[in-house]
């Protein structure tokens, strides 16, 4: 495009001001209505292409849904035809300042209290959209322009993804930027607006420290950092509070985060100028009464937890001692199979499709603690914890609604799901990943599970196993 381009008759586009994956946003003016403006031009390559012409035309609907402080407004939409060349356009509201991006080049690291105001002003721009079913998938500096008046705007909607519309990316594709998506972004996952959450807490954490908390030369080394490795700590003179507010944003597993953007953007108003708060649990905004409570209760729950495991300690001690699961009548002889007739040689591994059920169902769990912990006193400790446990067996045992998943990475993607349905979960769903587990994925082995390894998992839950995305799996 050239500057004093007229398009569709009425906006001149006079200087590029920003491009992206999609598009180029130019500054210009409207001719009819005489006012500044921003237009936004699909890139000539994506023209004559319909999934891409339908994700701009996407965009500009559900910017024109959305509206609020921290959000711009779009006045127009179309394609101009009356060129050699079509062309997709979105007229919007012009925003007079640099991106976060520019400033952070620019300055350094902002201020805590910056940080803060910058970071409340987002999550209630995300709150709106959230609240109307769309999650913006791209959270990052370059998307947050800093107007005059030092208030902030949030730009791009362009790979935000609504509640109902069916996804504009391939299956397993991976959208966002590497330095600020969500683990279960790169996991190809559903997301919901906890996603977005997380890539503004990496947006925060660059503002306080001048880089994101993840950074290195290597895209899948990003890719693993996010997936499985903690973001280094803050700095030491940052106020507890926003040290907090941050690295909850940034938890792994999005329940852990934030319960929803209003709730994100109350804690950074609330700590703003209070450097003395600390994070509230989740659910909870933080209070002066709160921080002098944490500090009294801190240590007096530590004894409480020294006091219970000294408890068990000794209850194990006694237990070990008695071992009621061997006890045998003298009139009864042990019945075939049972720990009391079988050898140490000659263990039975229990069913993993079923729960060990011991004959007085009142003392099932005690019992099953008290078989698993005498085990370690025995020179085969992995044999006798089996032995004990099978002494619970009976034959009028119930069928178990969940067991243990199991760990089936490095299994093939077939292999995998016929042994996690021998054990029980029939819904095993094949996806893609970007992870690479090492330095080559072979064949369709599996490389990532969800729920992970060693997680009890009820059997009529989907497990989703993921083998490496550029290899043809089933």
């Amino acid at each position: 495009m050239d500057a004093r381009t007229l398009v569709a008759g009425r906006y001149r586009l006079d200087q590029p001001v920003a491009a992206g994956g999609m598009g180029e946003v130019w500054r210009g003016f409207d001719m009819l209505l005489e006012r500044p403006i921003a237009v936004k031009i699909l890139h000539r390559e994506f023209q004559h292409t319909k999934r891409s012409g339908d994700r701009f035309a996407r965009e500009a609907k559900t910017l024109a849904g959305l509206r609020g402080p921290g959000l711009v407004a779009v006045y127009d939409y179309g394609e101009d035809t009356s060129g050699p060349r079509p062309l997709r356009y979105i007229v919007m509201e012009l925003i007079e300042g640099p991106s976060l991006a520019a400033v952070l080049a620019e300055y350094g690291p902002l201020t805590p209290d910056q940080t803060l105001r910058y970071m409340a002003a987002a999550a209630e721009a995300l709150a709106i959209a959230h609240d109307q079913g769309v999650i913006h998938r791209d959270v990052k500096p370059a998307n947050l322009l800093i107007e005059p008046g030092d208030q902030l705007r949030m730009v791009d909607f362009g790979i935000s993804l609504a509640d109902g519309e069916d996804r504009l990316t391939a299956p397993g594709g991976i959208m966002g930027t590497p330095s600020y998506v969500s683990p279960e972004q790169l996991s190809g996952w559903e997301v919901d607006g906890a996603a977005d959450l997380y890539s503004l807490g990496a947006v925060a954490y660059e503002c306080l420290t001048g880089r994101p908390p993840f950074s290195t030369e290597d895209p899948l080394g990003v890719v693993h950092m996010h997936l499985y490795e903690e973001p280094p700590p803050l700095p030491d003179g940052l106020p507890p509070a926003v040290a907090a507010i941050v690295m909850r944003c940034l938890e792994k597993n999005p329940k852990k985060r934030w319960p929803s953007a209003t709730a994100l953007a109350a804690a950074c108003r609330t700590a703003v100028g209070t450097g003395d708060l600390v994070a509230a649990p989740p659910g909870v905004e933080p209070t002066e009464e709160l921080v002098a409570s944490d500090c009294r209760g801190s240590r007096s729950r530590r004894v409480v937890f020294l006091a219970m495991v000294i408890l068990v300690l000794i209850m194990v001690g006694a237990v070990s001692m008695w071992r009621p699961w061997v006890r045998a009548s003298a009139d009864a002889p042990p019945e075939p199979g049972s720990a009391v007739g079988r050898s140490a040689a000659e263990p039975s591994r229990p069913s993993s499709g079923a729960s060990p059920t011991p004959e007085d169902g009142s003392e099932a769990s005690s019992e099953n603690e008290v078989a698993a912990a005498s085990s370690e006193e025995s020179a085969n400790s992995s044999e006798d914890a089996e032995t004990a446990f099978d002494a619970t067996e009976t034959a009028a045992a119930p069928l178990a609604s969940e067991d243990v998943l199991p760990d089936v990475r490095g299994m093939e993607a077939l292999e995998a799901r016929e042994y996690l349905n021998s054990l029980g979960w029939t819904e095993v769903e094949f996806a893609s990943t970007i992870l690479l587990n090492g330095s080559t994925a072979k064949g369709c082995e599996i490389l990532q599970q969800n729920p992970k390894p060693d997680t009890v998992h009820a059997f009529d839950q989907p497990v989703t196993i993921s083998y490496w995305g550029l290899h043809d799996c089933p």
